[in-house]
């Protein structure tokens, strides 16, 4: 999902910046992580000082920012005690072309009441199956019910389990597609260096160790935020 809207952020510079300032005015966890983070890399701005007019780096910094922004909302629905059809929404299926699409594309999602949503495939019911499959694996932990051409998806209270599985989630599915979404964000930036700086082997090589770091920082932050939230959501369960 944090993939997905990554792609979205480019197509919708309003929201872009209503995340972005989720992100500065986010929850005491985010605070925290930042603290422990600086507190562990205080040799970072070193490595980057040399870089301050480097315009490969500075796209990196904002594209992790942008990334980051999402973490936040991502968890924040992840964890949320409500039920956010959005999480639905975002669901990436695999149609029998082989292309991926999110679910809002192939179906309707509606809130039928406060704990059941509805998948309306009215309009295309060859998606239904795979859409299934998709939901099952993602990290929104429900069975969906097919009725017709229609999917029923009833959101379990949140229990001691419930709150231990969604907790676990986070520290793996969601980290692990954060990472590969900050990875992206290097590998692009790797590459524009590889390029720009082809005739310049130094430039080039202090380039990567700046993107290497920055890489590495983020994947940090992201790991000590999701920590955050988990404890907070586990503390509920004792």
């Amino acid at each position: 999902m944090i993939r997905l809207a990554v792609v979205r952020f480019t197509q919708n510079a309003s929201r872009m910046k209503h995340l972005q300032n989720q992100l500065q005015l986010s929850t005491s966890a985010v605070c925290c992580a930042k603290k422990k983070l600086e507190n562990k890399k205080k040799a970072s701005p070193a490595v980057f000082s040399h870089q301050d007019n480097n315009a490969i780096v500075h796209d990196m910094v904002k594209e992790i920012q942008r990334v980051e922004a999402l973490l936040v909302e991502e968890l924040t629905r992840h964890f949320s005690l409500k039920v956010d059809i959005r999480q639905y929404e975002d669901v990436m299926v695999k149609l029998e072309n082989g292309k991926e699409k999110p679910l809002s594309m192939v179906a309707r999602v509606t809130l039928k009441s406060p704990l059941m949503v509805m998948i309306n495939f009215q309009d295309n019911p060859s998606a239904i199956k795979a859409a299934k499959l998709a939901i099952q694996k993602s990290t929104l932990n429900v069975t969906p019910q097919q009725e017709g051409a229609v999917l029923y998806v009833t959101v379990p209270p949140m229990s001691k389990e419930r709150r231990e599985k969604m907790a676990a989630d986070a520290k793996g599915k969601i980290l692990n597609e954060y990472k590969k979404a900050i990875n992206e964000i290097y590998t692009n930036g790797d590459k524009k260096s590889s390029s720009e700086f082809s005739s310049r082997p130094d430039e080039a090589k202090k380039t990567r160790e700046t993107l290497l770091n920055l890489k590495h920082t983020a994947e940090q932050r992201g790991s000590l935020l999701i920590e955050e939230r988990r404890k907070e959501l586990l503390k509920q369960v004792i």
